[in-house]
């Protein structure tokens, strides 16, 4: 299984505790809409960006390579949204 195609899998489960969680997307930092970003400057990194339901975005970094260490870091990132 490809990384982008994981990290959309695990936001199908992160959205069974997070009902508000429309989507998860790997993407290249280069590739994220400067009104999804929360900072100025994103390197050109891989990022998961979670979309909600009223249209806000959360762009979460991920530096893992294992997938067990990506799940965790995606979920890490969005315990308290």
């Amino acid at each position: 299984m490809e990384r982008a195609e994981y990290v959309t899998k695990v936001g199908e489960l992160l959205s069974i505790g997070k009902p508000n969680l429309v989507s998860c997307e790997l993407k290249l930092g280069k590739d994220i809409p400067a009104d999804e970003r929360e900072c100025h400057y994103i390197p050109d990194d891989e990022y998961v960006v979670v979309t909600c339901k009223n249209g806000h975005t959360y762009v979460v970094p991920v530096e893992a390579n294992t997938i067990h260490d990506i799940a965790w870091q995606i979920f890490d990132g969005m315990r308290y949204k």
